[in-house]
Formats: C-alpha cells, structure tokens, sequence
C-alpha cells in the first residue's frame, strides 16, 4: 500500500512538473513543486510533517517578493493540489501553522489568485 501511495505521489509530481503553465514571475511552478513535494504526504495521510516541507514552504515564502510572485505560487499550488487524489484542503491549510510561517491564502478548490 505504501508503495503504490509513493508512485501515485511521484506520479502526480511529474505530472504537475510537465502541466503547469509558467505565469511571468521570477518563481516557477516546477521550483514550487520542488520546494512542496516533501508536503504532500501530510496533505493526504496526516501525520507526522516533514521537516523538508516546513523549510520548503519557508523558502517559498522568501522566494516570493512580487505580487507576480505571490499570484503564480497560488495558481501552481492551486492547480497541482487540484491533480492530487485525496488531497485533504484543510490539512493542507493547517501547515503554515505547524511549520511556523505563512501564506498569504488558504487553498480551496475556488480560490482566486487574482486578488
């Protein structure tokens, strides 16, 4: 079970790596996946949070200046949560907190990252 969970993962990482349209920002939506990868595993399961996803979500957040910025970081974990299968929004929102930073948003499946 745990490795078909894993391939799903890496799957649906690759899928989101190759579909993701690049927005103009200095931050790209194959870096964001990269830095939030660690994530998704307490987003489905819960559990225990990896430290690589606290300092993935903390280097986001200092990579993110710009309003471009912010704007396409919210469309790619938008559009990449979208594609992952048991995706749990508000576990999801409960990492800022447990890691110690921010996000500007709380992701739901309505969001507007235009604002």
């Amino acid at each position: 079970m745990a490795r078909c969970a894993a391939a799903v993962l890496v799957a649906v990482v690759v899928a989101m790596l190759m579909a993701t349209p690049h927005i103009n920002a200095t931050i790209s939506c194959e870096q964001v996946v990269i830095w939030l990868t660690p994530c998704i595993s307490y987003g489905i399961f819960g559990g225990k949070v990896a430290p690589e996803c606290c300092s993935g979500m903390k280097a986001l957040n200092a990579a993110a200046n710009t309003t471009a910025d912010h704007r396409s970081q919210c469309q790619c974990v938008k559009e990449g949560a979208a594609r992952i299968p048991g995706l749990n929004y508000t576990k999801v929102n409960e990492l800022p907190d447990i890691c110690g930073t921010r996000c500007p948003y709380r992701l739901t499946t309505d969001l507007d990252c235009s604002k």
